[in-house]
């Protein structure tokens, strides 16, 4: 039982590290070599857990080597767009100026109704509102609406407004996530005495707070386990900042953004 559980934790982290190093898409996202790589690793992985005969290295290099010829179709891939479209296709424009190509749509092994379905679910009804759709080579489809038919922006309407800005998590199931203060640039210890009094709480409540996020800004969304979200703006302290340098780093990048949008 034991060398069973040892076989297993082995090939886990075996894949698990494979995985890592080929990077964090998700299966929608994959190239088509890609696909088939993790599907032969998922597969290789299996032998050595469930046949206990065959040596544990039968199982580690294959999955190695399946990793350098990932990395060697990688490297191809980015060298030359001839290799490229040959291992994973090109994007190919299914409905254009004169409606659907039904040949192209023919060589993709797609339907009508499949294409119509995707595009529902881009929450496109109506084939008179698109004026170029391409399948990408990970399958996904891509539209181009026609310019009557694009959704109004804010520079459409003349509004300016300041850019937002990332917010960090910083309280997640009553843990105060230093790591993120350290990212911002601030000292965590000294900021949540500032941020909990805003929703009437203590150092000692902490663990009573559900979520937390904060920008470098200042803005602040926190939400308590048992409580509706709130939102509301903070001064930073002087003495949160990590640094000097970093402080005037956060403070010249708000006053661009707000000379941009004055």
């Amino acid at each position: 039982m034991l060398n069973i559980i040892v076989r297993v934790l082995i090939i886990y982290l075996v894949v698990i590290g494979v995985m890592r190093l080929m990077g964090k898409r998700q299966i929608g996202e994959m190239e088509p070599f890609e696909l088939v790589i993790t599907i032969i690793i998922a597969d290789l992985a299996t032998i050595p857990m469930a046949e206990q005969t065959i040596p544990l290295w039968y199982g580690v290099i294959p999955l190695l080597v399946i990793c350098v010829l990932h990395f060697a179709a990688s490297l191809l891939t980015k060298k030359s767009s001839v290799m490229r479209n040959i291992i994973n296709g090109k994007p190919v424009v299914v409905i254009d100026d004169n409606g659907i190509d039904f040949q192209e749509l023919k060589k993709l092994n797609i339907s009508s109704e499949e294409l119509m379905e995707a595009l529902r679910n881009l929450d496109y009804f109506d084939l008179s509102e698109i004026n170029y759709a391409i399948i990408e080579r990970n399958g996904k489809i891509t539209v181009i609406p026609k310019t009557a038919n694009m959704p109004v922006t804010r520079e459409d309407m003349k509004i300016k407004a300041a850019e937002n800005d990332v917010m960090y998590c910083i309280i997640e199931n009553g843990k105060v996530l230093k790591s993120n203060f350290k990212e911002m640039g601030l000292l965590g210890d000294v900021c949540m005495p500032v941020i909990l009094p805003h929703i009437g709480y203590s150092l000692s409540d902490i663990h009573r707070i559900g979520f937390a996020s904060m920008s470098e800004s200042g803005d602040v969304y926190i939400q308590t386990k048992d409580g509706v979200a709130q939102n509301f703006k903070i001064q930073i302290p002087k003495k949160a900042w990590m640094s000097t340098a970093v402080k005037e780093n956060k403070k010249t990048r708000v006053k661009e953004k707000k000379a941009r949008y004055a």
